[in-house]
């Protein structure tokens, strides 16, 4: 019998490329052995409690957060009552349940520096915008410049181009009068609040209110992409690989990436246009119909240094700005909205408190000062707060210079350590029926506990720059629909499945199978 040479060649080859991968697999296997090893006994916070599973690998987090589409945020709750207030969730991170604490981790900078934490934006590729920078220093450098713009008195200034889109928004739910047309109301909260936040950042209104469906791509761009922030979490190359992938084949993959492509476009065309304006000398008049200029006149306009204004950063910035303020604001409208026409005392009540104060509408405009002063309007907007919690996952802090003390436990420098809203607004020690809708909770005299409780937008250096602009965009647009003389609306195939908070993408999410908040225009 003749041996083929070829044959044991190829045999020989096949070998060596088995024993490379047997290799490189038990290599792979004794590194995630010795990894795990590491983070059970070595780790500086191995001494905190938790399930050592959690401890030694970030595969049992991405399992309840990525597999079983955003749901660890229940099993820390799990944890907590397992293990007590303090427990250790993955390998390098801590969750806190202490309605007591929160104001210890969410501090001022004048308490303490306090680092954001790169595992938590690291992947999303927005690294150079001021809510996912890590560095105190740094976020404090970017932040600074845009919290007049944002600040009440800087909202007022901007309350004539948020009348304009209120007035839109109505106009265009009341065109459909007579129609019994069905809309997703969920899409058009999304585009008010997009177009508000367009109008203010870019003095341009994006128009997404104009479009037939209320612009439906911009809504699930957002939702698509909180969605995959689990994923994005434990691989963070992902988003670089995408960079060097042809636009063409991404916006096959990704249709709504053309929109996301149009938002670039659109903040870099405005970023290049003020620097222009600066340059020539113009500025935008004090008092104007457009305020004293967009977000970025006065970026420019700041002592920022150079290094922090290229046309890339400030775009970025502009993005993330125009993302959060829609998805979250657009979400608690339609949330609200849905209990007012889901429960007929909600909207007497509401429309007897209106009934005189918005009678002039739309001649006379109603002002911030007035709507403030609304009591059911406001209790209404607070239980919804309480309720939707924009962010509902933890937001982890670092604090970069001293150890953090809880009770007896201290938190080495460096340890990111997270709280929940959800938490907090669903204590029933502080909330008797936390999880039933009841706007006259926050009527009368209030517990203190349910304000130290009530955490929105979060506290310290790193609270949401836009919590006033929120408020006033919920208040008036609020006021305006359910006013006596507004659009007659009407829940359509729709229920409170549609609306309960089930996942956790960072911002909540009802029931995946939910068609939306579907609303009838009589």
């Amino acid at each position: 019998m003749e041996l083929d040479l070829g044959d044991v060649q190829g045999w020989t080859s096949t070998h060596k490329i088995i024993s490379l991968s047997a290799i490189v697999a038990a290599s792979l296997a004794l590194y995630n052995l010795g990894l795990s090893i590491y983070r059970l006994f070595f780790s500086n916070i191995s001494g905190f409690p938790g399930p050592k599973i959690a401890a030694a690998t970030y595969l049992y987090e991405f399992y309840y957060d990525w597999l079983l589409s955003g749901k660890y945020i229940f099993v820390i709750e799990e944890m907590h009552k397992k293990y007590g207030p303090i427990v250790r969730i993955n390998p390098d991170e801590l969750s806190i349940s202490d309605p007591d604490f929160y104001s210890e981790l969410y501090v001022s900078e004048s308490r303490r520096r306090t680092n954001g934490y790169h595992g938590f934006t690291e992947g999303l590729g927005l690294g150079q915008a001021h809510v996912a920078t890590t560095s105190h220093d740094l976020h404090r450098l970017r932040r600074k410049p845009m919290e007049p713009f944002f600040s009440r008195l800087g909202v007022s200034r901007s309350w004539p181009d948020i009348a304009e889109v209120v007035e839109s928004f109505a106009r265009r739910i009341e065109s459909l009068k007579g129609t019994g047309s069905v809309i997703r109301f969920d899409h058009a909260c999304s585009a008010f609040a997009g177009d508000v936040i367009g109008q203010i950042c870019f003095n341009k209104e994006q128009k997404l209110l104009e479009d037939p469906d209320f612009t439906p791509e911009w809504y699930k761009m957002f939702r698509m992409a909180n969605h995959s922030i689990p994923l994005l979490h434990l691989f963070p190359w992902i988003t670089k690989t995408m960079t060097w992938i042809p636009e063409s084949i991404m916006l096959w993959i990704f249709p709504t990436g053309q929109m996301i492509k149009e938002i670039k476009k659109l903040a870099l065309q405005h970023i290049i246009k003020v620097k222009k304006e600066s340059s020539d000398g113009h500025k935008p008049k004090n008092g104007d119909s457009k305020g004293s200029g967009t977000l970025f006149h006065h970026v420019l306009d700041s002592d920022m240094p150079e290094s922090e204004l290229s046309d890339e950063r400030l775009a970025c910035e502009a993005q993330v700005i125009l993302g959060a303020a829609t998805i979250t604001t657009g979400a608690t409208i339609a949330y609200i909205s849905y209990y007012i026409l889901a429960r007929p005392d909600i909207r007497l009540k509401l429309q007897e408190e209106l009934k005189d104060f918005m009678v002039a509408w739309p001649q006379q405009v109603p002002t911030m000062a007035g709507l403030e002063q609304l009591p059911y309007l406001q209790a209404l907007i607070k239980e919804g707060l309480r309720h939707s919690s924009a962010v509902m996952h933890r937001l982890p802090r670092v604090s970069p210079d001293v150890p953090v003390q809880y009770k007896q436990w201290t938190i080495p420098v460096g340890v990111p350590v997270g709280m929940s809203a959800y938490y907090m607004h669903t204590d029933p020690s502080v909330y008797e029926a936390p999880f039933e809708f009841i706007p006259e909770r926050w009527l009368g005299e209030v517990h203190p506990n349910m304000n130290r409780n009530f955490v929105p937008f979060c506290r310290g250096s790193r609270g949401c720059l836009g919590m006033s602009l929120a408020l006033a965009e919920l208040s008036f647009i609020l006021a305006v629909l359910y006013r006596p003389s507004g659009p007659k609306l009407e829940l359509f195939e729709t229920d409170e499945s549609d609306v309960i908070h089930v996942h956790d993408f960072i911002i909540p999410a009802p029931k995946l199978s939910s068609k939306g908040i579907r609303v009838l225009v009589r």
